[in-house]
């Protein structure tokens, strides 16, 4: 039955050829009768213009010869698999866009360049997709070979995606049989971007039924939808929608295996007409390449799967066309990576990761820059979105590029006066996502504040104190106001901080966060101590 308790296997050696490649995997019972097709899905997300890999620390690397992952080792992988078999669908979840030095000095014609020889079938988009604007969007999906797939995506009059080559779906045909793919993109673009005022979006659950519905009209007994949703949102919609055999999900950075407290790789969920539904993620930054064989039967329902999220280890071979275009845009960051601002020999947790689940070190320091360029102005706080910080900063030397791979973004520093009943609803709203965890999460200065995980939305701060210069707290006053060093991004209610945007505007120079934060680190290096406890967690 497939029902039965999944155990681990050795992934099979069919999958990816001599890669050489082991992962442990999960595996269906066989059941006795398999006529349908069978599928090979090849998949990445949140690759985060991770282009060269990652280093051993988990930040974006530069050199592929000594990183994981990275764009060569995908196409090589997917090129090698394709080569070998006739039955290989390559599909990327999106958020291409930000997150290293490399897309902070380039920009999306990086990307544009890379995509150019990527052996992807489809995308859809991410979230981050948007930051640099719609019109910018644009000009990137112009240039791509492969298509984007984004039904829920519905722009109103006003907005340059009206134009976009963006298609519902696409329909391929494996071993003379119709596979359907269905893109569902993040809706979140306007919140957690810069999406244009005139971006919409239609309801997941109720695109996706519509487009099953318009694919099974066309004879397709196969659906695979490819979204930007994030693995809690997938998995509610594999159980909403009949129709669906995999779902191919991305922007929680979800790793899923064996040993993941997210669940095994597939998370088998049950559509509302009892057939299941094989939901899979891949982590982020290029590390994993996400590798799920699928066979149904007479009837396209799934019957038998395997698979695994596997690590691109060093030694995996790489694409040479990939890898060029890579070294070439490197040398454009020579002078970033040589300007150095600093150092430190701080021992403590930091990194995109860790910043939306625990008190990090570059949130903390982002922090604490922003409140002392702040208290000659009057403020008594900072908050800084863990969401915003997208790499760890480097143990020893700190160059400028270090600082715009951990600030990637070009957000604003700016002052506002907020009650003590906003910072509270502020502090909520950061631990809101499940497990209190998540981007929302608020790295803070002159603040400390305790979480209870297991209480309901809205009720998790149990307390918060301000902190003064000399570690003395008091109680947050809820009728009390306060001056709040602040991104611009915070401010104008980013991320669903809708209570932010009510603050009142104080006067400020106006400088970037990299910039106060580069000035902090210049003035007060070597860094070798910092305050901790500022976020406690009682479960």
């Amino acid at each position: 039955m497939i029902g039965r308790k999944i155990r681990s296997i050795m992934l099979p050696m069919l999958v990816l050829g001599s890669l050489l490649i082991s992962a442990c995997a999960t595996k269906a019972p066989v059941p006795e009768k398999v006529a349908g097709l069978e599928l090979l899905i090849l998949h990445t997300n949140d690759t985060h213009a991770h282009v060269a890999g990652i280093d051993k620390y988990g930040n974006a690397a530069f050199d592929t010869a000594k990183s994981r992952g990275g764009y060569g080792r995908i196409a090589a992988a997917i090129r090698k698999a394709k080569a070998e078999h006739d039955n290989v669908l390559a599909l990327d979840a999106g958020d291409q866009f930000q997150g290293s030095l490399f897309y902070s000095v380039n920009k999306w014609p990086l990307l544009a360049d890379l995509d150019k020889l990527m052996p992807w079938d489809a995308m859809t988009l991410g979230n981050h997709e948007y930051d640099e604007g719609c019109l910018e969007l644009l000009r990137f999906m112009e240039t791509l070979r492969f298509p984007v797939l984004a039904a829920n995506l519905t722009p109103a009059k006003g907005c340059p995606l009206l134009k976009a080559p963006v298609l519902p779906h696409i329909i391929r045909e494996v071993r003379g049989v119709k596979v359907g793919i269905v893109g569902i993109a993040n809706d979140e673009g306007v919140t957690l971007a810069s999406a244009c005022k005139h971006t919409q979006f239609a309801e997941a659950a109720a695109t996706l039924r519509q487009q099953v519905a318009e694919l099974k009209a066309q004879g397709v007994e196969h659906v695979i939808a490819l979204t930007h949703l994030g693995l809690p949102a997938d998995r509610a919609l594999a159980r909403a929608v009949d129709g669906v055999d995999v779902i191919i999900g991305g922007h929680t950075h979800s790793y899923l295996g064996a040993d993941s407290p997210e669940g095994p790789y597939p998370i088998v969920e049950r559509s509302p007409n009892g057939d299941p539904v094989l939901v899979v993620t891949a982590k982020r930054a290029t590390q994993y390449l996400g590798t799920l064989q699928v066979r149904f039967d007479a009837s396209g329902v799934p019957r038998q799967w395997e698979g695994a999220a596997v690590e691109l280890a060093s030694h995996m071979p790489s694409d040479p066309a990939v890898d060029a275009v890579i070294d070439r845009y490197t040398a454009n960051l020579d002078a970033f990576r040589k300007t150095m601002v600093g150092s430190h020999s701080i021992e403590m947790a930091d990194g995109m990761d860790l910043c939306r689940e625990v008190e990090c070190l570059g949130g903390m320091l982002t922090a604490d820059a922003m409140l002392e360029a702040g208290r000659p102005l009057g403020m008594e706080i900072a908050l800084c979105n863990g969401g915003g910080i997208r790499a760890a900063l480097p143990k020893g030397e700190i160059s400028r590029g270090d600082l715009l791979t951990v600030h990637p973004f070009g957000n604003m520093f700016v002052l506002r006066e907020y009650s003590g009943e906003q910072i509270w609803e502020a502090l909520e709203h950061g631990v809101s996502e499940e497990g209190a965890k998540g981007p929302r999460l608020l790295q803070v200065a002159g603040l400390a504040y305790t979480v209870d995980s297991s209480k309901p939305v809205g009720q998790r701060i149990l307390k918060a104190e301000v902190l003064d210069t000399t570690g003395q707290s008091r109680p947050l006053q809820l009728k009390a106001r306060y001056g709040v060093a602040i991104s611009d991004y915070l401010a104008n209610g980013g991320d669903g901080f809708e209570m932010l945007k009510n603050g009142k505007a104080l006067p400020s120079p106006d400088p970037l966060v990299v910039d106060v934060l580069e000035q902090y680190i210049r003035k007060h290096s070597p860094l070798n101590s910092i305050q901790t406890g500022r976020i406690k967690r009682v479960r």
